[in-house]
Parts: structure tokens; sequence; C-alpha cells
């Protein structure tokens, strides 16, 4: 139940901030891209670091019980398996982990450092390119990160339903 919602968490954060809220920054502060820029910044330090490193916290420590519980437990779960490899759904979650920790801890803190660099000479077209590489790069491991993190909801989605207690006593 907690590694749906934080995985929800996640994924709608990225729909949201990647989509509607740099849409709307950009939009409304056209005339004022020193602002524009300081805003987005800050609106994703606070996610790409703080949100989603505490979504995976506590979709691994979700992991890690069921896991535990699975293995110790005397109830005899089991894993749900609805895709060809058996472990499909991990590696899914391992990868978004990577790419997300590799935005969140290194490719975040360069771009942040090539935007004061353009920003304290704005005539350097070399810094605006290096900008935009960057801005494009994290784009790209935003979007494969939402694909990811909408195919972990598929592979839920099909444990639910393939899983469920069916009555045919019911007319």
């Amino acid at each position: 139940m907690f590694y749906l919602f934080f995985l929800s968490l996640w994924v709608a954060g990225m729909f949201l901030l990647g989509i509607l809220v740099e849409v709307m920054v950009r939009v409304n502060l056209k005339d004022q891209p020193e602002v524009g820029s300081l805003i987005m910044n800050k609106i994703m330090d606070v996610y790409n670091v703080h949100i989603i490193y505490t979504c995976i916290g506590v979709m691994l420590a979700a992991e890690l019980v069921k896991f535990l519980v699975r293995k110790y437990s005397r109830a005899g779960l089991q894993q749900k398996v609805v895709t060809k490899r058996r472990y499909t759904r991990e590696v899914v979650l391992a990868i978004m982990i990577v790419l997300a920790i590799y935005m969140g801890s290194f490719l975040r803190p360069e771009m942040h450092e090539v935007d004061k660099l353009k920003k304290a000479s704005p005539a350097d077209q070399k810094l605006q390119i290096q900008f935009d590489r960057f801005h494009s790069k994290f784009t790209w491991i935003y979007s494969v990160n939402m694909i990811l993190g909408l195919t972990l909801f598929y592979i839920h989605g099909k444990e639910m339903v393939r899983f469920r207690e069916i009555s045919y006593d019911e007319p």
C-alpha cells in the first residue's frame, strides 16, 4: 500500500513538475527569465532531492518488508509473477532509482553551476548551449523514468487483477 502511494507521488510529481509547472513558469514569466529560472530551480531541488529520495526510501523499505515476510513468515506468501521474467518489477524499480539518483545528485548540481555561470555572463553562447544540453538530458531521463513508473503501475495492476479472489457463487 505504501509502495503504491509513494510510486504514485513520484510519477505524478514528475508529470506535474515536468509538464505543468515548467510550462506555466515559462509562459507566465517569459519576460522575467531570471525569476522563472530561480523558481524552477528551487521547486526542482525540493522535488528531485527530498521528495523523490523519500519515495525511494519508503519503496525500498516496503520491498524489504515484503521480502522478509515472504522469507520468514509461516503464512507461505508467494511472489506474484505476472511478467515473463521473474524480477522485472524489481529491475524496473532499480533503473528508476539509479536514474533518479543520477539526476538529483549529479546532473542537477552541474546544471545549477552552468546556470550560475550563464547568468553571470549572458552573452556567452557556449554556456547557453551547455545548459540546453543538460536540460535536454534531464528532460530525457525524466521521460524515461515516467515511462518506467507507468510500467510499474501496469505490472501492479496485472498482479491485482490476476490474483484477486473470484467467487463463482454469485449469479
